[in-house]
C-alpha cells in the first residue's frame, strides 16, 4: 500500500527515563496491593507470605528492586535469585525460542519457587506456554514483562472497569460468528469459517480456566480450525522484536509456505519440516504450522517503550512484547508442540492495522477497535474522565510501508 494510506500515523507517548526506584515505588505499592485480572498486573502480597524473585542481569533491575521493596514493606519475606540468560542477545530470531524452555533454570531454582508463595519472573520464561516442572508447594508463578518507563504508563492505571465495557461491546460482534474475514495494512488476507462446536470447544475451556467465556482484554478467535485459507503477513515476533517482512501462506489452517522473514523465516521453514510430525494437543494433525492462537488485544493504552533499540535480553523482550496489548491488535501463535518435557515450540506475531469483519458486524478497522467508540463504552468512560482522552490509543506503530517510507 502507499506510506499514509489508510493507516493512522504514527504516535507514541511520553517516557521518562527512570533513574531511581523511589519514582517506581508509588506504582509497585499499588501492584503488589491490588488483586489481579487478565491482562492486568496485581499480586495481592499478604504479610508473612514468601516472594521468590526469580532474576537475571538483563531485566530491569529497577524494577526488581521496586517489587523487592514494596513486598517487605507489606510484611512479606523476599528473596532473589539471579540467573545467567539472555545477556547482550538483540536479534529477535535469536531471543524467539529461548523461552519457552526452562532448560536454563536450574533444578534447584525449582525447588527455591516450590517453598514459595508468589514467584516473580523477571528472567524471563513465558509461564503460559512453557512447561514448568511440578510444584506442589502450588505458589503463584507471575511474569513480569515490563521496563521503568512501562511501568509508569497509563495502562496500569486504566480502569479495568472501562477495559471490561469494551471487551463486552467486542465480543458481541466476535462470539458465535460463522465466518470472519481478516485483513491486515501489512498485507495479512484470510477468510476463516467456523462451526458451533469450534466455539463451543474455546469458551467450555475459557469457562474452565477463567471463569467467564471470554477472556478480558485479550478476546480469543477459535484456533486452530481447519477452514482457514490465505497469507498472513507481520514483521512482529512479540516475544522477541522486529522481523524482516514474513509472508506466510495458510491453507486449510496451517502454514504452507513461508517467504522472507530473515533468520526468522529460515528458522520456521527449518523447524516446519523438522517437526513435521510433531503433536500437539490442541492440533487437528501433526506439524508445527498450525495457526493455534488468535487474539484481540483491547486497552488503548498499552504502547511499547521508546527505549527499546537500547536494550537487550528480557527487557528488550519486555520493552517490545508490551504493545501487543493494545487495542485493535490481533495476536497470533504458530505451532504447538513438546519438543522436550520442558521445551514447547510455538512461536507468536502481531498484525497492528488490522480490519476484521464477521457477518455480525465490524470489530476492528485499520487497527482502531470499534467497540471504543460505542456509544455504551463512552458513556461508560465519562465516568472516569475524558472519553476522549481515556479511549485514544496513546500508541501507534511506525510500520515501513504502511505509515512511515
Amino acid at each position: 500500500m502507499k506510506t499514509g494510506q489508510k493507516a493512522p500515523a504514527p504516535r507514541q507517548p511520553a517516557a521518562k527515563r527512570i533513574t531511581h526506584v523511589a519514582e517506581l515505588l508509588p506504582r509497585a505499592r499499588e501492584l503488589v496491593s491490588r488483586k489481579a485480572a487478565n491482562m492486568y498486573e496485581g499480586f495481592e502480597v499478604k504479610k508473612g507470605q514468601k516472594v521468590l524473585i526469580i532474576n537475571e542481569p538483563s531485566a530491569d533491575q529497577l524494577v526488581v528492586e521496586a517489587f523487592a521493596t514494596a513486598s517487605r514493606e507489606r510484611g512479606a519475606t523476599v528473596d532473589i535469585i539471579g540467573l545467567q540468560g539472555f545477556g547482550p542477545l538483540k536479534d529477535a530470531a535469536e531471543l524467539l525460542d529461548n523461552m519457552f524452555s526452562n532448560n536454563w533454570y536450574p533444578d534447584w531454582a525449582w525447588a527455591a519457587a516450590n517453598e514459595a508463595d508468589i514467584v516473580l519472573l523477571t528472567a524471563f520464561l513465558k509461564k503460559p506456554h512453557t512447561p514448568i516442572p511440578p510444584l506442589p508447594g502450588n505458589p503463584k508463578v507471575e511474569n513480569i514483562e515490563i521496563t521503568s518507563d512501562l511501568m509508569l504508563s497509563e495502562y496500569l492505571s486504566f480502569p479495568v472497569e472501562l477495559r471490561d465495557a469494551i471487551d463486552d461491546v467486542a465480543w458481541e460482534n466476535m462470539g458465535h460468528a460463522s465466518q470472519l474475514r481478516w485483513t491486515d495494512l501489512e498485507g495479512t488476507d484470510l477468510t476463516i469459517h467456523y462451526k458451533p462446536q469450534d466455539w463451543k470447544k474455546l469458551i467450555d475451556r475459557n469457562t474452565k480456566g477463567k471463569g467467564a467465556p471470554y477472556p478480558h482484554g485479550h478476546l480469543m478467535f477459535p484456533a486452530p480450525v481447519q477452514d482457514m485459507n490465505g497469507v498472513y503477513v507481520s514483521s512482529s515476533i512479540t516475544f522477541g522484536g522486529p522481523v524482516p517482512r514474513t509472508t506466510l501462506k495458510v491453507e486449510g489452517g496451517r502454514v504452507v509456505d513461508v517467504q522472507g522473514g530473515g533468520k526468522f523465516g529460515d528458522r520456521l521453514r527449518t523447524s516446519f519440516e523438522k517437526y513435521k510430525d510433531l503433536t500437539g494437543k490442541s492440533c487437528p494433525g501433526p506439524g508445527i504450522n498450525w495457526i493455534t492462537t488468535m487474539g484481540l488485544c483491547t486497552n488503548p493504552k498499552a504502547a511499547r517503550s521508546p527505549f527499546f533499540e537500547e536494550l537487550s535480553g528480557s527487557a528488550r523482550i519486555f520493552a517490545w512484547t508490551y504493545a501487543h496489548r493494545r487495542s485493535g491488535v490481533l495476536h497470533a501463535s504458530i505451532g504447538e508442540g513438546k519438543v522436550t518435557p520442558n521445551y514447547k515450540v510455538i512461536r507468536h506475531m502481531d498484525t497492528f492495522f488490522n480490519t476484521l469483519v464477521t457477518e455480525k458486524g465490524t470489530i476492528a478497522e485499520n487497527g482502531r477497535l470499534c467497540a471504543l467508540d460505542d456509544p455504551r463504552v463512552r458513556e461508560m468512560a465519562a465516568r472516569f474522565g475524558d472519553p476522549d482522552q481515556l479511549l485514544q490509543e496513546c500508541w501507534i506503530p511506525a510500520v515501513s510501508g504502511v505509515n512511515v517510507p
